[in-house]
Parts: C-alpha cells; sequence; structure tokens
C-alpha cells in the first residue's frame, strides 16, 4: 500500500488553493495552459447557435453537478465526437459500465473575449462518474483528498485510470495537479490535438504530470510529483516500458499509446 505521507505529497503545495471557485473552469483557461511549445492555435469565440445541443454522451446522460439535474449542453460536433468515443471506453477503466456522467458544462459565452475552448465548445469539465450499479467514481479531489489509507489510495487509482484514458485521446488533461481550479474536475480540450491522437511532449507541465501520478499510483514506483521531466521520471518510465515491452521513449507515439492503454485498466 502506498503511504499516506507519499499519497498527500502533491497536495500539500495546493492547499493554499482552497478559495477556487466552486465551479468548473472559468473563461480564462487559456490557449496555452502548461509551458509546452508544441502548436496550437488560438480559441474562437463561437455563438451558441453554432453548436449542437446534447444530454447525452455515447447515450450516458449528462447530468450538471451544481443541481444534479439532467442537463443539455453545447458541443462542437467532432468534438463531442472525441468524447463520444472515450466514453465508450469508460468501462474498461471503471471495471462496469457506467452510467451517467456529472459535469460542470462545455461551452461558455466568451463575451467577445475568446480565453478558453469552452467559448469554442471545445472543452468539457467532469466531475464524476455514476455506474451503471449506482456507485460514483469522483474526479472531485476537493471531496477527498482528506481521505487516507486504502480508501484515498482507491480513490487517486480511480482518478488516473480515468484521466489516462482520456489522455490518450486529448493533449490537454487538467487535473488537480494543474491548479486549485481544477481540484473539483478533470478539463479536456482538443485545442492542441485538434483531430488526432495525443502525443507526449517532456516539456508539456500537464502531461509530466500525469506520467508522474500514473508511475506513483498505478505503477507504485517512487516518483517526485513535480512536473519536470527529470531524471527519476525518466527512469521510472525507462523501466516501466521496458516492463511493458515498449521501445524508446514516451516521444515515441506507439509508446506514448501503450503506456496509456496499460494504465487505463491498470488494477481493475
Amino acid at each position: 500500500m502506498i503511504g499516506r505521507r507519499q499519497l498527500l505529497r502533491v497536495g500539500a503545495g495546493l492547499a493554499l488553493g482552497a478559495g477556487a471557485a466552486a465551479t468548473g473552469c472559468s473563461p480564462g483557461t487559456g490557449p496555452n495552459p502548461d509551458d509546452s511549445t508544441g502548436a496550437r492555435s488560438q480559441p474562437s469565440c463561437v455563438p451558441r447557435s453554432a453548436l449542437d445541443p446534447h444530454g447525452d454522451i455515447a447515450g450516458l446522460p449528462l447530468v450538471y453537478e451544481i443541481s444534479r439535474r439532467p442537463t443539455t449542453f453545447w458541443f462542437d460536433g467532432a468534438f463531442h465526437d472525441q468524447l463520444t468515443e472515450r466514453a465508450k471506453a469508460l468501462p474498461a477503466s471503471l471495471g462496469k459500465p457506467a452510467g451517467q456522467l456529472r459535469t460542470y458544462g462545455s461551452w461558455i459565452s466568451g463575451s467577445g473575449r475568446c480565453t478558453s475552448w469552452h467559448n469554442a465548445g471545445r472543452a468539457f469539465d467532469l466531475a464524476q462518474i455514476r455506474t451503471a450499479d449506482g456507485r460514483l467514481v469522483s474526479c472531485r479531489y476537493d471531496l477527498w483528498s482528506a481521505e487516507s489509507g486504502a480508501a484515498l489510495e482507491r480513490r487517486l487509482q480511480a482518478y488516473w485510470r480515468v484521466a489516462a484514458s482520456l489522455h490518450l485521446r486529448f493533449a490537454y488533461v487538467l487535473t488537480y495537479l494543474y491548479d486549485a481550479r481544477h481540484h473539483n474536475h478533470i478539463h479536456v480540450d482538443n485545442g492542441r490535438s485538434g483531430a488526432e491522437l495525443s502525443t507526449f511532449s517532456s516539456r508539456s507541465r500537464v502531461q509530466v504530470h500525469a506520467v508522474q501520478a500514473i508511475a506513483t499510483y498505478l505503477w507504485r514506483r517512487e516518483v517526485p510529483i513535480t512536473g519536470r521531466w527529470d531524471r527519476a521520471t525518466r527512469t521510472a518510465t525507462g523501466a516501466i516500458l521496458a516492463d511493458l515491452g515498449l521501445p524508446g521513449s514516451l516521444t515515441d507515439a506507439g509508446s506514448w499509446r501503450g503506456f496509456l492503454t496499460d494504465a487505463r485498466t491498470r488494477g481493475t
């Protein structure tokens, strides 16, 4: 079992953000949410009338996390298709069928200031997943970060399996490690990856955080979760890839996707 000190090593530095908004991403989640220099287009403001209304993703009802009521949200059509493909893969990460997605939403009016992919209907904030048998798989670190021992370990493992599945498709998957605004949801957008599957950049703090958390919580390897592509992280991921029989490093697209494909089901 992972020790309490290791489990909370990341959370200690984030506790200062307790005053974060109680809802999902603000319009300030802009076009370049980390230090990666990868090509990334700028978001544009899209009127709601140009988007498609959806009350579900892959047949899973969308429930607004604040009201706990089924709600229709607006999406760019291609982005909704990408979310549908990922939602269909959720049972592998959950160990059972999904039944409902709780969310803080997708499209947000930019009011002329296009600072977020939410303004284009190309971002989505996932708060919790209800399985078909009624269990909640929570992406809300704000609700369970104070738990301890085996309970916290189970939460973290479930969280990072879901995050790994999302990372396969989207280059930007913003978790509680990104900042305090993301303690209550996982944000995904296709601003960098577009229509393609994601690839790994060692300059991406977002992706390096994910690699370090997956190594720590799913592979049980001692990796400081810093967001830096340091020697400890390179050594740990090299050993994991070797165990998986994958060549090269995570910058190889096949090895990156193999790493995430394994992580999304590890321990289920």
